[in-house]
Order: C-alpha cells, then structure tokens, then sequence
C-alpha cells in the first residue's frame, strides 16, 4: 500500500660434521569504505539514542533494537508483495471505506511497515496516516516520528518530526520533514531541514546539516544544499551543494588534506582533489605548498582496462624560493604495462628528475631517499610453451656524484628448454647486447652470448641429482683502449653435479624434523678476460643460497673458474599442524684451485682454501616470538664479515616490536665497515591511543640516520596523529657533477594529519608509518608457512 518492496540490505670441512650438527644439536585512490572496527575486547555501551553494533564503530538507534515493539523485527506472513496487511487491537470501520485503527496497529506491505498507537486508512484513496509516536522500515531506512502521511497509489509517503536510520550505510540523523518517492527500486528519499552522520553520540564527529539532504537507492552518493559540515557540532564549512558517499563508489571530490613542517621546506600544506573520469581511468590533482619553497603541483593519472594499465605522475614546482636560481622543479614517472595477446606482453617503468637534489628535498612515495639513482626499463615479453624471449632497454638517471652505468640499447634474450627421452634435457640460452656509456657518445660495446646446456636428472622420494654440462661461447665487438680489445672470443666449458637428501624424522609428541644435506661440484676453466670491458657486471650478494649458484658474478663480462665443492644441509621443525617453526641452513665452499678472475681490482679474486662459513637462522618462539638471522664467517681469519639479525614480537597486526643489527665487514671494493643497529614499533597503549615509529643509528659514528615517532588518538568516526622524523640529509647540488660527497647533515620536520572515518577509505592504521623512510619495516621471517 505504502511503499513498493525494497532492494535487498545491505661450513664445517666434511659433510657429515654439517648434517650432525644439524639433525642433532637442533631438536607478509581514494575508495570510500566502512568505518574500521574497534577492539573486540571492548564493551558496547548504549550512547545516546544510539547503540555500537557487533562492537564496531557503526551505530544503530536504541528505538529499534526493541524487538518487542518494532515492526522490524516481526515477521508477518504474506502471500503476495503487493498485499495490504493491518493489525490493531480495535477497528472502527465507516462505509465500507473508511478504518480508525487504535492499540498495536502495525502496517505490514511487502518489506514497508509502521508501528503506532494509532491510525486511519482510506480505502477509496488508498491513503493511510498515522498519528503519535510511530515507527516506520522499509529495509533501506528506518524512522521514528510523530505523523505519516502514506499514499500507495503515487508510491510516496511523508513523515514530520522524525528520527531515521539509513540501514545499509549505517547512518543516522533528525529531519524535520521526511519526503519517500517509492517507485520499485528507485526509492528516493529527501530530508528536509536535516541532519546527517555516521557517528553516535549528541556531539557527533562530523555532521551534515543542510535544508535538503537527497539519498537515492539507486546512486552511490548523496547530496546536500544549502549545508554545513561541522565539526564537534561547530561549523566549520559552508557549502551551497556538496555530495557524500553512500557507499564504496569512488567520486570527484577533495580528499583529506595534510599539514607538516620541517627544516628544509617549512610548513607545508596539501589538499588533493580527485576526479572521478571514468569507470576505469581517474585523475587526483595535488596543490603542496611549502612556506620556504613555493607552490608545487602533483598531478597522477591512472588508466586500467583488460589489456593496459598505465600510471603517469608528474610534480612541478616553477621556480624554488629557497634557491637563488629561477630554474624550475620537477619529477614525471610512467609506468605501463600491457598485455598485446597470449604471448606478447610489454612493460615500460621511466622516471626522470630535474636535478639530484630532488628526491631529498622533496620525496616522493615511488623512490628511496637512500637509493642513488633513478631505474628506466622497458620490455618486451614473448612466451609460448617452452620459449621465452624478451627484448630489453635499461638506463638509469644518477642521483648525486656517482659513475654512471652504460645503457643497454637493447638486449635481446631467448631462453629454451626441451626435454629428451630418458631424463635428459637441453636449456638453450642466448643474448645479443649493446651498451652506450652515456658520458661518451664514442664508448659503446655489441656483446653476442650463446649458452646450450645438455642435463640429466634423477628425482626419487629420498633424494636428487642433476648433472648440467654447458658451453659458453661469448663474442666482443667494442671500443679499444689501453685496456680493452676491439674485438674479444672466449669459450668456456662449465660442467655442474648438484645433489640431495631428503631425510625426515617424527617426534612422538607430533611434529616432525627434515633435514636436506646437499653437496655440489663446479667446474669451470680459466680464461684471461682483462681485455674485456665491464659493462653490466658486478660481484654477487653473498648468503647461504648463493653458495650453490654456479657463477660469482652477475652479467656475461666476467666468467669466474672454479674448481670447487660446495657442501650445505637445512633442517626444519614442524608442529603437528604442518606448521614451520625452524628453518636452520649451513654450508661453505671449499675451492680445490684458485680463482683468479677479477673484477675491478685484486679484492675480488679467491685466494683462500675456502669460502666464509654462511648460515642463517629462522624461528617461531610460541604464537609471538620471531627471530631472523644470517652469518658469514672467514674461519681462517677468525672474522665475521657480514651479520644480521631480527627479533620481532608480535601480538596482533596493530602491536609489534622489532630490535634488528646488521654488520658488514669491507663493502664491494672498498674497506669501508657498516654496523648499524634499528628498533621499530606500533603499540596500542590504551583503547584510544597509539604510538608507533621506528630508530636506526650507525653505531660506527655513533649519529642516527632515520628516526621517526608518532601519536595517533582514535575515536569511533575519527583519528589524529602527530609525528616527528629526524634523517640524514642527502644534501646533494644541483648538478651531476662528478665530486666529493658533500658532509652530512639532517633535516627535522613533523606532520599533523586529520582523519575522519566514514568519509574516507583510510582508517589511519599507525602501522603504516613503519613504510615510511629510508629502510622501511619488513617482517623478519620467511618460514614456509
């Protein structure tokens, strides 16, 4: 009668010394969502006229939690939708046309029902109104009011002095008058001289006030005139027509602004506006003004459909008030990928910078403050069974007064592997280069390498073996100099044995321990390749994994000998649930010859009888307790060259502390030592507040390097955090040229932000902060499970 049915609501030397030791001495633009929950520990309290629902920050009126009385929780049987159902204590009826209904009448028409003391219903007309205090529901918005006046023939129904509930939003408010257009499953409801919010209380966080609030079932947002949007019931804006999120639909509009200050530019403002374009492609324009610098401009864009997904940002500042120079700022980043078919795929990821000063000064969330130098790459995939080409173009921008690496103009790879009859295969492997210095158009190189590799494999439960013999054969075509030939051929044969164990042991309490001791032979023989340039090669990282790769270097330019036996095992724990809990691995290398291929300089060749001793260590103490470690130790020097560690505990996503040290002794081509140590934490100390931040200090020169700390106070529909960061000032000129280091120095700042939830996607968790600076967080950890 009244409404139409709403939509539905919302290294030891031997191998068995390894194994022993350990299978016996050891027994992770803006979309408008839900406000975020609370803790589940917490209460519900009853909050003026309102309730916290299932203990989150959503709120529903105390009036229809009353299930004894509220029509929304009865349940009255209907044959049809359509059908007109009134129940009351008495009836009073008058030519057949007229009804006076008095004591527990309740309305019921399909999902539409109204509770009251009192009504009259209008069978002729087909209207009905009802008096007193009165509760109404529909499905989509729930109301309590003094008078409705219904007309089911025009579908719309009109209710003076009234409370109301919008059920899929979770948002409540006043209306002094309450207009209901509801034709099936276009329901438009208009609040005339109303209130609008998601959060409880007499003084809400935030509300809307307007003559005119529109919501319509249909649309994802809502729309106000004349309004204003107060704050702790104090208005703050005034806005002639402004529109709201109704729902997780994105839409053009501003988006929450961020103050901070800090030594280098000031206070600093940024108030971002986002433009909705289009289904799949959008734009977030960003004003930042910077007292000591001037106004910058951010400009991102975004474009995502089944083939392509683009994302091009570019940061302008005209001219730098804190420099004597005119000269203009900028940053313009653009990352693409596409997939053409099936088989062909392309990626391209360019960054460019004005000066190298620019990441420092500025920041920018795509780039390390530590990294020195900006990397452009762009590809082309073609994959189809067991083929893989890839053509290839690499370049990189320096960020201070560093050598620049050669351009790889392209580089063209294709990787093959088929499998023969009885356990043999051939991998085919082959790269045709070209490499530009880009500070000397006149020094370049063209690099052809071919790689076939014939193996055979055996794979039983208990063990594994592969055997690979491959030959390298590498040709040269360069820029002469004092050092290097116009023209270089090296051949090299490489033959690799590689295998396994696999051995595992129950405990009677559950659980279970492997252990894997693995053992492998590299042979390679020793050519000279002094005359050969060094275009995209360098030394490896070394860890314990790395001890079984079969070459030193990265890149094709250096091709190390070796004679050599690498000899490791791992062991695990496992609960009775499968679950994990240790992972320990030794191995080391012992070399049965030296190897005398160099890179740079003499540092770079093997001259001991072994490699360090490398382990690593990694364990679950409890549900809580996490610690990460790795070790490489010279056991003929009796020296540690490189160590880390990471003790973590974790007692939910919101609460951690992690204490971790890393010390590296002599930096590729240099004698430079590292020992730095690092705390990071979020804890929540109370059911409102947090605090979070993380501290790295160089315990060579005893400064620190990063420091960041931060206070958030959270209430229900909002959130606010001050933090302060000190940091190592990359205080580079303007320029790229070549120079000392400057001396060190820091920049200070701190930030304000302002968060209110309901109105944003961010729910200003304080763990994000632990991303932010220059080592970031990163669990400490990396059992299988």
């Amino acid at each position: 009668m009244i409404l139409s049915p709403s939509a539905p609501a919302c290294k030891p030397l031997r191998l068995s010394l390894i194994t022993t030791a350990l299978f016996v001495a050891v027994a992770s633009v803006p979309v408008y969502a839900e406000t975020p929950e609370a803790e589940s520990d917490s209460p519900t309290p009853i909050v003026s006229g309102a309730e916290i629902v299932n203990n989150a920050c959503k709120v529903k009126p105390d009036w229809l939690m009353a299930k004894n009385n509220n029509p929304y929780h009865l349940n009255i049987e209907q044959t049809n939708s359509s059908d007109i159902i009134i129940r009351a204590d008495d009836t009073q009826v008058a030519a057949n046309r007229f009804a006076e209904f008095s004591g527990n009448v309740l309305f019921v028409q399909g999902e539409q029902r109204i509770a009251t003391s009192s009504a009259s219903y209008n069978q002729e007309s087909n209207q009905f109104r009802a008096d007193g205090s009165l509760t109404y529901t529909d499905g989509y918005i729930a109301v309590r009011a003094e008078q409705i006046d219904a007309d089911a023939n025009g579908e719309t129904a009109t209710i003076l002095d009234s409370e109301y509930y919008l059920i899929p939003r979770s948002a409540i408010g006043t209306a002094g008058r309450i207009d209901i257009q509801a034709a099936e499953e276009s329901r438009l409801i208009t609040l005339h001289d109303g209130t609008f919010t998601t959060c409880p209380g007499d003084n809400p966080a935030w509300q809307i006030r307007a003559s005119e609030i529109e919501v319509n079932e249909n649309e994802s947002w809502g729309t106000a005139r004349n309004a204003q949007f107060r704050l702790f019931d104090v208005p703050v804006l005034y806005i002639p027509r402004f529109t709201f999120p109704l729902n997780d639909e994105r839409k053009s509009g501003f988006l929450y602004p961020t103050i901070r200050s800090s030594a280098r530019n000031g206070v600093e403002l940024e108030v971002p506006y986002y433009f909705n374009l289009a289904a799949n492609y959008d734009l977030t324009f960003t004003p930042r003004y910077m007292s000591k610098r001037g106004l910058m401009t951010n400009t991102e864009f975004r474009f995502l459909n089944e083939r392509h997904e683009s994302e091009l940002q570019v940061e302008f500042l005209a001219n730098d008030d804190s420099l004597d120079t005119d000269n203009s700022r900028s940053f313009v980043r653009l990352e693409h990928r596409t997939n053409f078919n099936e088989a062909w795929t392309g990626y391209l990821d360019f960054s460019q910078v004005s000066d190298s000063a620019y990441i420092n000064d500025f920041g920018n969330a795509t780039v390390n403050r530590a990294d020195p130098h900006l990397y452009r790459r762009g590809q082309i995939d073609y994959q189809a069974g067991d083929t893989l080409a890839q053509i290839q173009i690499e370049d990189f921008q320096m960020l201070g007064p560093y050598r620049a690496p050669y351009r790889t103009m392209p580089k063209v790879s294709v990787w093959h592997d088929e499998a023969m009859p009885g356990n043999f295969s051939l991998q085919f492997f082959s790269e045709l280069s070209h490499f530009r210095n880009p500070n000397d158009s006149a020094d370049n190189a063209s690099r052809f390498h071919l790689e076939p590799t014939l193996s055979y494999a055996q794979v039983k439960t208990a063990w594994d073996w592969r055997a690979d013999l491959s030959y390298l054969y590498t040709y040269y075509d360069q820029t002469a100099d004092t050092q290097r030939d116009a023209s270089v051929t090296r051949t090299l044969p490489q033959f690799r044995w590689h295998g396994r164990v696999h051995l595992e042991r129950p405990f009677k309490q559950g659980g279970l321990q492997t252990l894997t001791p693995q053992i492998q032979y590299l042979y390679v023989p020793h050519q000279e390749q002094a005359q050969i340039g060094i275009y995209d090669t360098i030394l490896m990282q070394d860890d314990y994994h790395s001890l079984f790769r079969p070459r030193r270097f990265t890149g094709l330019d250096r091709i190390a000998n070796a004679h050599q036996i690498t000899l490791g095992a791992t062991t695990s724990f496992f609960d009775s649930n499968a679950v994990e809990l240790m992972r320990l691995s030794l191995g080391q290398i012992i070399y049965l010859d030296e190897s005398q291929t160099q890179l740079f300089d003499e540092s770079s060749r093997i001259t001991a009888s072994n490699s360090e001793l490398a382990a690593e260590l990694d364990f679950q103490v409890g549900r809580r307790w996490y610690v990460s470690s790795a070790l490489q130790y010279d056991t003929d020097l009796d020296l540690t060259r490189k160590g880390r560690v990471a003790v973590e505990y974790r007692k939910d996503d919101a609460n951690l502390l992690q204490l971790n040290y890393r010390r590296v002794q002599g930096l590729v081509g240099t004698s430079e030592e590292v020992e730095q140590i690092g705390f990071s934490s979020t804890w929540k100390v109370a059911n409102d507040w947090s605090i979070g931040g993380h501290w790295y200090n160089d315990l060579r020169t005893n400064r620190t390097m990063d420091a960041l700390f931060g206070v958030q106070y959270d209430r229900c529909c909002w959130s606010i955090r001050i933090s302060a960061y000190r940091r190592v000032n990359r205080n580079y000129d303007l320029s790229f040229a070549d120079g000392p280091l400057p001396p060190a120095d820091f920049d200070n700042g701190v930030s304000v932000q302002f968060i209110l939830s309901g109105l944003s996607n961010s729910t200003g968790a304080i763990m994000d902060m632990l991303q932010q600076g220059i080592f970031g967080y990163r669990r400490p950890f990396y059992l299988s499970n």
